[in-house]
């Protein structure tokens, strides 16, 4: 132990300071130094009442096997009755400007010496505490000592507020109500229902039922959030049943659910096996005994109705809604959209579709897909083109997206010229296409015998230079393998190389396979130790589709010759 004196002159008193260190107490063990003040012949009225100072420094140093409690042996003190005692810990010696002065008072014997804290720092200070330790009821208790608190009903409610896990929330709930001290009010109830009702728990949900009535047996001031949020509860966790209960009962205490409750409901309900039960619900939302109808309402029916394959209803429904100033909304007319779809019914689409435009409503990426998906599925992208001049006269602006989709979908279902046309049109627009639109387009004209006509689209993605022209010639170089052009295959590499551009692996590798595939066993042969000379691999996937084709038409011999002159570096099964 350390001891300094030191004699200083204030107020024409002396001070003298006395330094120890010890442990603060048995739970942490933290080492810090006290720091005793003996005033010698301090002025009148100095120390009125007896208090504690206490200012923590944490202190990295030498255990110490006890703790050393400073007592001033100034008689002057024990006559006043009064004590000072300044503890610090040190966190850093050496760094005075970045110590975190840590400050409480407790007073003893005078409870006009006690000094409150505020509510902000007392609600901030219990959250740690019972977020940080499992032993916070003891824990609590002397901080409300120390800070001179009471916990009031608007403090707990912040403090069930910010903790986190629901369960821990409700032990604070129920420590709370252990006391005589403490009596819980409508907003604590509240607090702790909307805590218990975060997640998607069962037994959570089971707890907020159970606090919901008690709360109004206790003849507390009961909202109609607080039926809610423990109706929606019992909705996630799928219980349908107790969901309707509650609803019931709800309408029994003169409430109104919300829009949202009944809608989470209704949908839970008509996706389940008791669709009869969801059809109820909403009739008496139609009829007025439950006068919550809005759009989503009738979106939740008409998706019923579309799975079940009565899109006429639907359709009546879709009537309905207007009639009652529902606004269609963008769900509405995709999932009216999507039920046509599955009937095949491209009129009743198109006319759809037409309204949405009419009424504002912005299609997006799944309503476009979706309708010109099904328009060139069922054989008619007139129709579709048709819609893409009715959206472009009426303002839509994605017209990318809907030239890629469009061009995308006539190329998938077999009309290449009509998608070439678009996409010419597209180009000349100035709109840059995603590549793997163009590679689709590229290979399908090659493989529906249009090879001049890639060419000339080669020619004109060139003149624009969207992309590089290696992958515009490799893009090309697919098609007309995949084809079975070898001969506009060797056409396109003289002009590559007329350009000053080498072809790459995956140029070669694809050469490779068109000669593989129309088993021209002398080229693919050249080619192989054309590719190995280079440094690269060949394409082992294209040699044994050579080798296996020789096999299957009997010629071994060629076979074997193949296998023997790539084996040397390839391992070819």
């Amino acid at each position: 132990m350390n001891i300094v004196l030191r004699n200083v002159i204030l107020f024409n008193h002396r001070i003298g300071y006395t330094f120890k260190s010890g442990v603060e107490n048995h739970r942490n063990s933290k080492f810090f130094f006290t720091l005793q003040i003996n005033l010698e012949n301090p002025p009148n009225d100095l120390f009125s009442c007896r208090q504690i100072f206490t200012f923590c420094y944490p202190f990295r140093g030498s255990a110490v096997p006890e703790f050393h409690r400073i007592v001033s042996e100034n008689p002057f003190f024990r006559r006043q009755n009064a004590r000072i005692e300044l503890g610090s810990q040190m966190s850093r010696l050496g760094s005075p400007r970045k110590l975190e002065l840590f400050t409480s008072l407790r007073g003893y014997g005078n409870e006009a010496s006690h000094r409150s804290v505020s509510c902000d720092v007392l609600v901030r200070s219990m959250v740690s505490i019972i977020q940080k330790t499992d032993k916070w009821d003891s824990l609590l208790g002397r901080l409300c000592d120390v800070s001179s608190s009471i916990i009031s009903p608007p403090i707990a409610v912040q403090v069930i507020k910010r903790i986190r896990k629901p369960d821990v929330a409700f032990r604070f709930f129920e420590w709370l109500e252990e006391h005589a001290v403490f009596s819980h009010d409508s907003l604590t109830y509240s607090a702790i229902l909307k805590v218990l009702t975060k997640d998607s728990h069962p037994s959570h949900a089971a707890m907020a039922d159970a606090l919901l009535h008690k709360k109004i047996h206790l003849h507390f001031y009961v909202t109609p959030s607080d039926f809610d949020i423990v109706l929606q509860q019992w909705v996630r966790v799928g219980e349908s049943g107790k969901a309707l209960q509650l609803l019931d009962e709800m309408r029994t205490h003169g409430f109104v659910p919300s829009h949202s409750s009944c809608n989470v409901l209704l949908n839970k309900l008509l996706s389940s096996k008791h669709k009869h039960l969801g059809w109820e619900l909403f009739y008496q939302m139609l009829d007025g005994r439950i006068d919550v109808l809005d759009t989503q309402t009738f979106n939740v029916a008409m998706k019923c109705a579309c799975i079940e394959g009565s899109t006429d209803e639907a359709i009546d429904l879709f009537t309905v809604m207007k009639q009652r100033d529902c606004m269609p909304d963008l769900d509405s007319f995709n999932i009216l959209i999507k039920g046509f779809s599955e009937k095949g019914d491209t009129q009743m689409i198109c006319r759809l579709f037409k309204q949405m435009l009419d009424l504002k409503v912005k299609p997006d990426s799944y309503t476009v897909n979706l309708l010109i998906k099904e328009l060139c599925k069922q054989g008619q992208p007139e129709d579709g083109n048709n819609l893409f001049n009715y959206m472009r006269r009426v303002g839509w602006m994605d017209r990318k997206f809907v030239y890629t989709q469009l061009v995308d979908s006539l190329c998938n279902y077999g009309w290449w010229l009509k998608a070439l046309k678009i996409f010419t049109k597209m180009i000349r627009r100035g709109y840059h296409p995603k590549f793997s639109v163009y590679n689709n387009l590229i290979r399908r004209l090659c493989l529906g015998g249009k090879v001049s006509e890639a060419f000339r689209l080669k020619n004109l993605i060139a003149s624009k230079g969207f992309m590089k022209e290696i992958e515009n010639f490799n893009a090309l170089m697919e098609g007309v393998c995949l084809a079975g052009r070898m001969d506009m295959a060797g056409k396109l590499l003289h002009e590559l190389q007329d350009k000053g551009l080498e072809p790459d692996l995956r140029m070669w590798n694809t050469v490779l396979h068109g000669h593989c595939m129309m088993v021209n066993v002398a080229e693919a042969l050249e080619l192989v130790e054309k590719i190995k000379r280079k440094g690269w691999l060949p394409d082992l996937e294209s040699c044994n589709s050579l080798i296996t084709s020789l096999m299957s038409k009997g010629r071994e011999e060629e076979a074997t010759q193949v296998k023997n002159y790539i084996q040397e570096d390839q391992n070819i099964s």
